[in-house]
């Protein structure tokens, strides 16, 4: 039998000199992972788009030919150039609210990354999970084969009867099932792990991220925020309405309209500029008023999104801070343990039964179970938090 203490050292402690942690996959991920190449160019095209509409009206050229009648009275020749524009403050504010709005369009591709690279981060947490189990299963496997052929031996020589031989026999048959449905989560997570590398080959690691646990919640918020894209991208929401209301105005002055205009008749030709004015009237009424209840609308949207933030990072903090009590407390307790060589002994001495062997080393098993369960749940609440430190 193995020692405690060898099995957590080597299996299911963290350890600095473990072979990697999964930091060098989320890179190889945010590099190959097709969908974000998607995104990508996704928004190169919006940044494009953006800068369309910025411009002036284009300009507008009118021929007329038109014959007398009678003939004698010649014909006449029409000839109109004309060029309408908006207010000039229009075309700043345009231009200012497409550089925001390309702005906005990078916040949403890191929105859009941090996403993509969160849920490799949390399949990258059920492996390390799934793999330390694995080596777990694989032992108790190995352990109950040797058991089982060691009772089918004194079976086979008449010392023990087949009740006996039985136990064990489904004792291996429990512990062959549990690291069958073992690797099949195993097969699927590193699966997972692949489609978000493009279909590429994960670099292959065995324990989980370093992560140096915030003494201060609020300090710690007060940093991370910013680099929440969701927040900023709401923020930048509101610059654009507070632009948008600027534009909205200017596009309520009046408009111009400049031109040649040439008129020829039986030879006699009249030529010259003109100029219009539109009158603001009633065509924008009510679309600045429109766009300010946009900003207040928006900028309530952007103080309830950094609330609803906060509170949950909170929860995610204190879960995790009382998962790292608990997940202590088991290794306090398994490391001063070794239940599982003592009941061996105890088996071996004919001073336990093995029902009651059985029963005490599914004890020990679940212990050990629900320690790499609340590790895993500690690390699943620290990913929470980890995918904002930058």
């Amino acid at each position: 039998m193995k020692p405690i203490i060898y099995i957590l050292l080597s299996v299911l402690a963290l350890s600095a000199h473990a072979q990697s942690s999964f930091d060098n996959v989320l890179k190889e991920i945010e590099m190959n992972n097709t969908t974000l190449k998607a995104y990508r160019e996704k928004a190169n095209a919006d940044k494009i788009g953006n800068k369309t509409g910025i411009n002036m009206a284009n300009p507008e050229v009118e021929f007329g030919y038109l014959w007398g009648n009678p003939s004698g009275e010649g014909n006449r020749v029409d000839l109109n150039v004309t060029q309408s524009f908006d207010f000039p403050t229009a075309y700043r504010y345009k231009t200012q609210l497409s550089d925001g709005k390309n702005q906005q369009v990078d916040m949403i591709y890191d929105q859009q990354k941090v996403e993509i690279l969160q849920q490799a981060r949390l399949i990258c947490v059920e492996l390390v999970y799934q793999t330390k189990m694995n080596k777990i299963l694989s032992d108790r496997l190995k352990q109950a084969r040797e058991l089982s052929d060691a009772y089918q031996k004194s079976f086979d020589q008449g010392n023990i009867d087949v009740l006996e031989r039985n136990k064990t026999k489904l004792n291996l048959l429990n512990a062959e099932k549990a690291l069958q449905i073992n690797e099949v989560d195993l097969n699927l997570s590193k699966s997972e792990l692949q489609r978000l590398n493009g279909g590429l080959d994960i670099t292959e690691f065995n324990r989980y991220s370093d992560f140096t646990f915030p003494l201060n919640f609020i300090e710690w918020f007060a940093i991370v925020k910013a680099n929440n894209p969701s927040l900023r991208v709401a923020e930048q929401e509101v610059a654009l309405s507070r632009k948008q209301e600027q534009l909205t105005r200017a596009l309520n002055l009046p408009k111009i309209t400049a031109g040649y205009a040439s008129e020829r008749v039986s030879g006699t030709t009249f030529q010259g500029v003109s100029v219009g004015v539109s009158i603001p009237l009633w065509e924008g009424k009510n679309t600045v008023k429109h766009q300010k209840a946009q900003t207040v609308a928006l900028q309530m949207q952007h103080e309830d999104s950094e609330l609803q933030f906060r509170n949950t990072l909170k929860n995610q903090y204190d879960k995790a801070k009382k998962l790292s009590l608990l997940l202590k407390e088991y290794e306090d307790a398994l490391s001063v343990t070794n239940s599982q060589d003592l009941l061996k002994m105890a088996l071996d001495k004919g001073q336990l039964s093995l029902i009651n062997y059985l029963l005490e080393l599914s004890v020990y098993y679940e212990t050990v179970d629900k320690y790499l369960e609340t590790e895993r749940d500690y690390q699943l609440a620290v990913a929470e938090l980890q995918q904002w430190e930058r």
